[in-house]
């Protein structure tokens, strides 16, 4: 038993409002019996695969296939066969070669809000914090489905992690600690393919926060560090500046302790105050709402450099520094200063995501901050990851 085939009609075409383009040909194919299977028929030398592009169309592929016997002469067939430029998802083949899905909507968090867009801090005229104020932070949500052969345990316990390393998810690289994964979802069987093997179709959802997964605190509390040396091991301890206690020696005549923060009438506070890097207290803060002059970053890089502009290592070391354009997509970087190499030069806790070669606004109103990541790192290598742009 044996089939042959040939083209019997090209040339019906057709485009759609949104511009997809069909093509459809007609294929003869001849039979040896009129009761050869359908198994032979289809598999005649010459009729395209499902997935071959058409010959003259190459942007177009073989979407579907449809066969029907001659009423008349029982060892004649034609087959027509439909070509499409419209992206397919692969569903029907086999589960390994299907991509993996993921949509995506955008979405937004809440989170406390102590500075405002400049990164000058809510507080009053007296540098008293307003308490309980929130702000949306804008994410992109992305549900995932992507298949498995076995039960993807690893998957369960990367949940509520973020990725330790750089990602890409759509085209686009997010660097760490911007990407949370949660809620994955396992059905209560397995799915069958068009192969009839059998799989685990899992979902989840990864939130992805362009500006990372960390929470900025004001250095504020109702404590500060005291800082005392003595002239001898049988002398009275002394207070001090952090600047004398650091060259003091032998070191068994400092120490540091805490102390409630009192006034100058030695009176409790009653409150929070402000704390300096040395985490002693700032009664009277001066904060500025002005701009603190311009600089360049380097993307992948914490290295702040100011044109303009000047950095004090004794006030800026833990100070919130805001960025023009550093961050991703162009958007503002908000990062606490880690350490300070010159009056030009700083080191900021996160990298820059957009390099600004030209100098941009650099704000920084001289209140400390500390930086704080919520969510545990984990290693991503194995989660599947949606990259289905055309």
């Amino acid at each position: 038993m044996a089939a042959t085939a040939k083209l019997y009609r090209r040339g019906q075409w057709q485009q759609d409002e949104d511009g997809t383009e069909t093509v459809v040909d007609v294929w003869e194919i001849t039979t040896t019996t009129e009761t050869d299977t359908i198994t032979t028929v289809v598999t005649a030398t010459g009729i395209p695969a499902k997935g071959a592009s058409h010959p003259e169309k190459t942007t177009a592929i073989v979407v579907n296939r449809q066969l029907s016997q001659d009423d008349e002469v029982l060892t004649r067939y034609l087959m027509q066969v439909t070509y499409s430029t419209a992206i397919t998802t692969r569903e029907d083949q086999a589960y390994a070669s299907q991509r993996v899905k993921g949509g995506m909507r955008s979405g937004s968090i809440a989170v406390p809000a102590f500075y405002d867009a400049r990164g000058y801090p809510l507080v009053n005229s007296a540098g008293d914090l307003y308490e309980g104020l929130t702000r949306k932070i804008r994410t992109r949500v992305v549900n995932v489905t992507a298949n498995f052969a076995t039960i993807p345990q690893f998957l369960f316990e990367l949940a509520d992690t973020i990725n330790l390393s750089a990602v890409t998810i759509h085209g686009v690289s997010y660097p760490t600690g911007c990407c949370l994964l949660r809620d994955v979802e396992m059905p209560d069987e397995p799915e069958r393919d068009v192969a009839g093997s059998l799989y685990w179709p899992i979902s989840y959802t990864i939130e992805i926060n362009p500006g990372g997964y960390y929470i900025l605190l004001p250095n504020k509390g109702p404590n500060e560090l005291v800082y005392q040396t003595r002239t001898s091991s049988t002398a009275a301890w002394q207070d001090v500046t952090k600047a004398t206690y650091d060259g003091k020696t032998p070191t068994t005549d400092r120490r540091i302790i805490k102390r409630p923060i009192q006034t100058e009438e030695q009176q409790q506070t009653g409150g929070e105050i402000w704390l300096d890097d040395n985490g002693q207290a700032v009664r009277v803060p001066v904060l500025t709402g002005t701009q603190f002059g311009t600089g360049t970053m380097t993307a992948g890089s914490a290295t702040l450099t100011l044109s303009t502009g000047s950095f004090d290592s004794t006030k800026h070391v833990g100070a919130l520094v805001r960025v023009i354009g550093a961050g991703p997509r162009g958007k503002t970087l908000e990062a606490r200063i880690q350490s300070i190499a010159s009056t030009s030069s700083a080191t900021l806790a996160i990298n820059a995501s957009t390099t600004i070669s030209t100098a941009k606004p650099v704000w920084l109103s001289g209140v400390i901050v500390n930086q704080f990541i919520l969510e545990d790192l984990a290693d991503w290598t194995a989660v599947p990851l949606p990259n289905n742009q055309p």
